[in-house]
């Protein structure tokens, strides 16, 4: 009998140290942090994916006897190459789209032969941070066109988490759809790929949002709560494990065994 995997989606936001006089410095990882727990999984055995990537291996394992997705291509699918025999696997995630992503996070993925998936607030593309700056937060600059093109073609897969970051679940679904499939045509236009994956800002999220997910042509969408991806997961509410500025990465194991994201 084949052992299954699970997955772990890391949640990431800036990467560099945290101003004194920031409303949330959690949202900040300092570069030697990101390093630390890069390599700290690495050495446990893990591999690094984007979401397309987990998404194709989860449906060999969980779903394509029973249901061929479209997501996945058994022809770009090799179970004997090393990393489908790989049963660790862990992809790294940023939300909002900080310009830190590229001028320091690149960097330490490069140095550690790693990746992950963006999720840009595609409306604020070049621009700032205008709902954080809304919520008492420092400006920050986002990613511009250059950036997301030099981080694709590294390897970084780029999602969409709206035009502006609203609260999904206090506007009406008819904005919350428009929010949602025009981030990810936009991107789309912009960028000449195709968006296949979706973050809910603030993590909001309900029945009727996801389904306009759905809608939107997505093939999952990430939020906030605690947890691991393994079998029967809702890929339109995929838990990840948040990392903070004061996240102790090494005591992290004992923290957090009660969901299994070591073994």
């Amino acid at each position: 009998m084949i052992k299954k995997p699970k997955f772990i989606i890391l949640l990431y936001h800036k990467i560099g140290k945290y101003p004194q006089n920031a409303k949330f410095p959690g949202l900040y990882v300092t570069e030697e942090n990101f390093d630390e727990q890069i390599k700290y999984l690495k050495d446990a055995g893990y591999v690094f994916l984007t979401l397309s990537e987990l998404k194709n291996i989860y449906d060999y394992y969980y779903n394509y006897k029973t249901e061929k997705t479209d997501s996945f291509n058994p022809k770009n699918f090799n179970p004997d190459n090393s990393i489908e025999k790989n049963k660790k696997y862990a992809a790294i995630t940023f939300d909002d789209g900080s310009k830190s992503i590229y001028s320091s996070g690149l960097k330490v993925m490069r140095n550690n032969g790693v990746t992950a998936t963006v999720f840009m607030v595609s409306g604020l593309t070049g621009r700032i941070n205008e709902w954080d700056i809304n919520n008492g937060e420092n400006e920050d600059a986002m990613l511009n066109v250059y950036e997301l093109e030099e981080l694709m073609k590294y390897g970084v897969e780029i999602g969409a988490h709206t035009l502006t970051h609203p609260h999904l679940t206090g506007i009406s679904p008819e904005e919350a759809f428009t929010e949602i499939s025009n981030s990810k045509k936009d991107l789309e236009d912009l960028l000449g790929v195709k968006i296949n994956f979706f973050a809910y800002p603030y993590g909001e999220h309900n029945e009727e949002v996801k389904s306009l997910v759905r809608k939107a042509g997505f093939y999952g969408a990430c939020i906030t709560k605690t947890g691991i991806v393994k079998n029967g997961a809702d890929f339109f509410a995929l838990k990840r494990v948040a990392i903070r500025h004061n996240t102790d990465f090494f005591k992290f194991k004992r923290k957090i065994l009660k969901v299994r994201l070591f073994y």
